[in-house]
């Protein structure tokens, strides 16, 4: 076991990788999660891919033991009453608690919990690690407890190795991202099976946009065009628009030179004449 975290501490001393959506990583590696605001270890013989809305999932090819990680709105306080609470599966199945809340550190905590109360073969760890200015990531394990030492083992080196982007570079990058978007009018061109559909999109100086979509429906005989307006802010490198009728939608930012990618699709940019 002391070989297994030596190397994992080497495995974070190593330069990071910046996580791309719907991208396959193969431990042993560091990445730069920037959806979460964070740089963790990702261990030898697991694999980690993010997907819009879904967290970042790390998962081993030899069984179905899962982790998933997310971002999480919560201080000290707050993290022991989250845990406190009942919690449900994305299917609706409740899980049980099956012992009280460890307190590993003072930002790290953590409960375990089984899909049944009598039957504990399918086994829950819920790790919560707060950051400062009540940042905090949810690391939801599943695993069978057959491989109980084990998994806590690894998911207790994740966790103790994860730190998070310090506030100042976090909060200068997207002030530097929010200067650079405001009063941006852009064009791009997304990808759906064989046909391109067109996003114009105009950010306002004001914190409102204006989105118009142009869409192939019905198998390519006929195109959809729609216009939407909401408001818009920056967070972790995605572009979050919120219409008016309540409705979210992320957009994930990277910069490739002096352009801007739109959930990895080249953008053009236009003139302004809606607004500023």
């Amino acid at each position: 076991m002391k070989i297994f975290v030596g190397l994992f501490l080497l495995v974070m001393t190593l330069f990071s990788v910046e996580l791309k959506l719907d991208t396959v990583y193969e431990g042993p590696l560091k990445l730069s999660v920037s959806q979460l605001g964070v740089s963790m270890g990702l261990p030898a013989s697991w694999q980690g891919v993010a997907h819009k809305g879904e967290g970042l999932i790390l998962s081993q090819k030899e069984s179905n033991d899962t982790m998933t990680l997310r971002s999480k709105t919560l201080n000290a306080q707050g993290a022991v009453a989250y845990l406190n609470t009942t919690h449900y599966l994305k299917n609706g199945v409740k899980i049980f608690p099956q012992d009280r809340i460890k307190k590993i550190s003072s930002y790290i905590f953590r409960r375990a919990y089984s899909f049944n109360a009598r039957d504990s073969k399918q086994l829950l760890l819920l790790y919560i690690i707060v950051g400062s200015h009540n940042r905090a990531v949810l690391m939801t394990v599943r695993y069978d407890s057959s491989s109980d030492t084990k998994i806590k083992a690894t998911s207790m080196n994740i966790v103790q190795a994860l730190s998070f982007t310090p506030t100042r570079i976090l909060k200068n990058a997207q002030q530097g991202l929010e200067s650079r978007l405001k009063g941006i009018h852009v064009v791009y061109l997304k990808r759906d099976g064989a046909y391109d559909d067109k996003r114009e999109l105009w950010l306002c100086s004001n914190g409102r946009y204006q989105l118009n979509e142009d869409r192939v429906i019905a198998g390519g005989m006929s195109r959809s065009k729609e216009t939407v307006f909401g408001s818009w802010s920056v967070e972790n490198s995605q572009l979050i628009l919120r219409r008016d009728d309540g409705l979210e939608h992320l957009i994930t930012l990277t910069r490739k030179n002096t352009a801007l990618l739109f959930d990895g699709y080249r953008s053009y940019e236009l003139k302004n004449n809606q607004c500023q």
